[in-house]
């Protein structure tokens, strides 16, 4: 695997593995603060439910004044009766709406037990009315027991109703665990509050009736206090590690309702027991008992807050703990980025232009160097980097030396292939690119024509006006000659004042019209030396040819055109004579 796949790999699984992390703890704090803010709501609708409970019983004092009051009843009572009665039906509505926007099952179980409750109210509420109605002699006869019908419904009022607080109770606890501890305490101090109550209400019929009480009434007294105590040590339990302001709920509780309300109530139980007169009607015992009662539900309320509280403290601290986890998390995420960029680019982006450098190097690619600055950092990379640059700034110039050298070996070969006083190519270059010619024409088919001219009477000009004077005349007879060859055809001076043109695709009659238009042009052209002397020269030409698809002797042709040369210098100079009527050929026997 590459370095950088594998780079890129690593890093890539070391963020993702930071991500997961990250995620993983930023849920579990999600996880918690919802959980918490659910069993809060939860928590809320126990206690609308607990709100209600309480208003129910609240709801039987002025109930049990208005049962036994006199003929008509006072309408005063009857006007505190009514008030109860809506803070007991805003209740129901209050926790109704509140369990009908829910969609869960307890919220569903708690909402259904509501609506039973509150018709069980209704019905308990007719039976006050109508017992309410019936003449004060007949509610308050003594042994008569009429009005504990509507109060016993009234109980099964609140029993339905605390079935609604368990529900909801339960499932809030279940949601949130946290919340169990201040939700049984405030459960214990609802429940103590109904059974103060229900305590309070045995002595209703005894005092509208003026009757001692009866073995039952005895034994239903007995059993409440037993449970009011039970409950008591219940809280006392639950509260004993509580903060100052539980601690003072429990001790205002403890002074008012155990330190007054309940030795008042065991005055009149012994004087009930022994038969004497109570020394209190119904509705001065429900003015003097029902207020300490409100300790209770102040001990519950604080119980509720307590845990609103603390659920609330939660809440915040897991959401601060969420904000630092998640500030965390992307601070190492950053910094995991910033040290991939950062090794990126100070180790593995050196390191692989190193790498294409020294492959570039090794496979005869050497990359230019003067778009890179020269390294500058003193750790091992930059020492890395210097070295490669030094590799390749000597191989750049090991390459400029080979280089040098095959432009000097070209230019050598250029010059042993070239005269140097004509530019012309000489006789071995001739004789080279002679033989690709012949080859060319014989796989076309074409004639061949060989042209050797000399110039005439050369010797006196290099007697007459010095060498340096033939020479230029030779340089100028070459650019002459050069200019009417066509493409295709060598020109190449063959040595001293001879020179030597191979044309190809060129037949008899087109060699003689081209050494004949090549004779006349040198003849009619004058020279003018840098001496200012002006000279004209002549040449005579010698042509030799060969025919079509023919293989051709290079020598042979030479050496027909060479003496047809001579046999013009015989017939005068300044003329061009061909060899022969065709020159004789080795004919290719394959």
């Amino acid at each position: 695997m590459r370095l950088t796949r594998l780079f890129l790999l690593t890093t890539g699984l070391l963020l993702s593995l930071v991500t997961v992390l990250l995620l993983r703890s930023a849920w579990a704090d999600w996880r918690t603060v919802v959980t918490a803010e659910t069993g809060l709501v939860a928590m809320q609708r126990a206690y609308l439910a607990m709100k209600v409970a309480e208003k129910a019983s609240a709801e039987r004092g002025p109930a049990n004044q208005v049962l036994s009051d006199g003929e008509p009843v006072d309408p005063a009572k009857r006007a505190r009766l009514a008030e109860f009665r809506r803070a007991t039906d805003a209740a129901f509505d209050t926790a109704g709406a509140a369990l009908a926007d829910a969609r869960d099952g307890a919220a569903a179980t708690g909402l259904a037990e509501l609506r039973q409750a509150r018709e069980e109210l209704v019905r308990a509420r007719t039976e006050v009315d109508r017992v309410a109605g019936l003449p004060s002699a007949l509610r308050s006869a003594p042994g008569a027991r009429v009005t504990r019908g509507p109060v016993d419904r009234m109980f099964a009022v609140v029993d339905t109703l605390f079935g609604s607080v368990t529900t909801l109770s339960a499932e809030a606890e279940t949601i949130y665990p946290e919340l169990a501890l201040p939700l049984v305490g405030a459960r214990y101090a609802a429940e103590l509050r109904e059974y103060a109550g229900r305590l309070g209400s045995e002595f209703n019929t005894p005092l509208a009736t003026r009757a001692p009480l009866t073995r039952g009434e005895q034994h239903a007294i007995q059993r409440l206090e037993g449970r009011i105590e039970q409950l008591r040590r219940l809280i006392s339990l639950q509260v004993r590690r509580a903060d100052a302001p539980l601690r003072d709920a429990v001790e205002r509780m403890e002074a008012r309702y155990f330190g007054e309300d309940l030795p008042f109530v065991h005055e009149l139980t012994e004087r009930g027991q022994a038969g004497q007169a109570y020394g209190v009607d119904a509705a001065a015992f429900v003015a003097r008992y029902v207020p300490p009662m409100q300790s209770i539900v102040e001990l519950r309320d604080t119980l509720f807050e307590a845990g609103r509280q603390a659920a609330g403290a939660r809440v915040a601290a897991t959401r601060e703990r969420l904000v630092v986890n998640v500030a965390l998390g992307v601070a190492v995420l950053c910094i995991e980025l910033g040290v991939f960029l950062l090794i990126r680019h100070r180790v593995l982006m050196p390191l692989l232009s190193s790498t294409r450098t020294m492959t570039a190097i090794m496979q005869g690619r050497v990359p230019p160097s003067d778009h890179e600055a020269p390294a500058e950092r003193h750790d091992e990379i930059g020492a890395m980097q210097r070295a490669v640059a030094a590799l390749r700034d000597a191989t750049l110039r090991s390459r400029a030396l080979e280089a040098e050298r095959e432009q000097l070996i070209e230019r050598l070969r250029v010059a042993s292939d070239t005269d140097f006083l004509t530019g012309l190519p000489n006789r071995r270059a001739f004789a080279e690119r002679a033989g690709g010619l012949l080859a060319q024409a014989r796989r076309h088919g074409w004639p061949v024509a060989l042209l050797v001219f000399d110039l005439d009477h050369f010797k006196r000009i290099n007697d007459q006006h010095g060498h340096l004077v033939g020479d230029q005349v030779l340089r100028a007879a070459a650019a002459i000659a050069r200019d009417e060859i066509r493409q295709g055809e060598l020109l190449a001076r063959h040595g001293g004042e001879e020179f030597v043109m191979l044309a190809p695709n060129c037949g008899p009659d087109q060699a003689l019209q081209l050494a004949e238009r090549l004779r006349t042009t040198l003849a009619d052209t004058p020279i003018t030396t840098a001496e200012g002397l002006t000279l004209r020269i002549s040449a005579s030409f010698g042509v030799a040819c060969a025919k079509a698809r023919e293989l051709v002797d290079l020598d042979r042709l030479f050496h027909d055109a060479d003496q047809a040369l001579y046999a013009a210098k015989a017939q005068g100079r300044n003329c061009v004579v061909r060899a022969g009527a065709l020159t004789q050929s080795v004919r290719n026997a394959g």
